[in-house]
Protein backbone atom coordinates (compact mmCIF):
# COMPACT_ATOMS: atom_id res chain seq x y z
CA UNK A 1 0.00 0.00 0.00
CA UNK A 2 1.25 3.48 -0.89
CA UNK A 3 1.00 5.19 2.49
CA UNK A 4 1.64 8.73 1.27
CA UNK A 5 -1.64 8.60 -0.67
CA UNK A 6 -3.76 6.62 1.78
CA UNK A 7 -2.49 7.63 5.23
CA UNK A 8 -4.11 11.11 5.19
CA UNK A 9 -7.43 9.45 4.33
CA UNK A 10 -6.98 6.94 7.16
CA UNK A 11 -6.23 9.74 9.60
CA UNK A 12 -9.19 11.88 8.53
CA UNK A 13 -11.68 9.00 8.65
CA UNK A 14 -10.35 7.66 11.97
CA UNK A 15 -10.57 11.10 13.60
CA UNK A 16 -14.10 11.72 12.33
CA UNK A 17 -13.07 14.59 10.04
CA UNK A 18 -15.51 13.49 7.38
CA UNK A 19 -15.45 16.68 5.31
CA UNK A 20 -11.66 16.46 5.06
CA UNK A 21 -11.89 12.72 4.37
CA UNK A 22 -14.36 13.37 1.54
CA UNK A 23 -12.04 15.92 -0.04
CA UNK A 24 -9.07 13.55 0.24
CA UNK A 25 -11.14 10.66 -1.14
CA UNK A 26 -12.16 12.76 -4.13
CA UNK A 27 -8.52 13.62 -4.84
CA UNK A 28 -7.51 9.97 -4.45
CA UNK A 29 -10.32 8.78 -6.74
CA UNK A 30 -9.39 11.40 -9.36
CA UNK A 31 -5.85 10.02 -9.38
CA UNK A 32 -7.12 6.49 -9.88
CA UNK A 33 -9.46 7.61 -12.68
CA UNK A 34 -6.48 9.24 -14.40
CA UNK A 35 -4.43 6.04 -14.07
CA UNK A 36 -7.31 3.98 -15.46
CA UNK A 37 -7.66 6.43 -18.36
CA UNK A 38 -3.94 6.10 -19.16
CA UNK A 39 -4.10 2.32 -18.77
CA UNK A 40 -1.49 2.44 -15.98
CA UNK A 41 -3.61 1.43 -12.98
CA UNK A 42 -2.14 -1.78 -11.61
CA UNK A 43 -3.97 -4.60 -9.85
CA UNK A 44 -2.04 -3.70 -6.70
CA UNK A 45 -3.35 -0.14 -6.87
CA UNK A 46 -6.91 -1.38 -7.33
CA UNK A 47 -6.46 -3.78 -4.40
CA UNK A 48 -5.16 -0.86 -2.31
CA UNK A 49 -8.28 1.12 -3.17
CA UNK A 50 -10.62 -1.77 -2.38
CA UNK A 51 -8.93 -2.26 1.01
CA UNK A 52 -9.21 1.46 1.79
CA UNK A 53 -12.88 1.54 0.76
CA UNK A 54 -13.71 -1.45 2.97
CA UNK A 55 -11.77 -0.10 5.95
CA UNK A 56 -13.41 3.32 5.58
CA UNK A 57 -16.86 1.76 5.28
CA UNK A 58 -16.39 -0.19 8.53
CA UNK A 59 -15.13 2.86 10.43
CA UNK A 60 -17.97 5.08 9.19
CA UNK A 61 -20.58 2.42 10.02
CA UNK A 62 -19.17 2.14 13.56
CA UNK A 63 -19.23 5.92 13.96
CA UNK A 64 -22.80 6.05 12.68
CA UNK A 65 -23.86 3.34 15.15
CA UNK A 66 -22.21 5.27 18.00
CA UNK A 67 -23.99 8.47 16.96
CA UNK A 68 -27.34 6.64 16.75
CA UNK A 69 -26.75 5.30 20.25
CA UNK A 70 -26.09 8.80 21.53
CA UNK A 71 -29.24 10.11 19.86
CA UNK A 72 -31.26 7.32 21.44
CA UNK A 73 -29.83 8.16 24.86
CA UNK A 74 -30.65 11.84 24.36
CA UNK A 75 -34.20 11.03 23.25
CA UNK A 76 -34.81 8.71 26.23
CA UNK A 77 -33.40 11.30 28.62
CA UNK A 78 -35.66 13.96 27.10
CA UNK A 79 -38.70 11.84 27.94
CA UNK A 80 -37.85 12.23 31.64
CA UNK A 81 -36.51 15.76 31.46
CA UNK A 82 -37.52 19.03 33.07
CA UNK A 83 -41.02 19.00 31.58
CA UNK A 84 -41.99 16.35 34.15
CA UNK A 85 -40.73 18.41 37.10
CA UNK A 86 -43.05 21.14 38.37
CA UNK A 87 -41.63 24.63 38.00
CA UNK A 88 -40.79 26.35 41.26
CA UNK A 89 -43.24 29.20 40.60
CA UNK A 90 -46.16 26.87 39.92
CA UNK A 91 -45.29 24.82 42.97
CA UNK A 92 -45.35 27.89 45.20
CA UNK A 93 -48.71 29.10 43.89
CA UNK A 94 -50.33 25.74 44.51
CA UNK A 95 -49.46 25.81 48.23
Amino acid sequence: MDNHRTEPIHQAVASGEFERATRLWNEYAAGIREEIGRGSCSQARMAEMVELVEWSRRVVLCDRARAQGQLTTIWVASQYGPSDVPLASSFRTSL
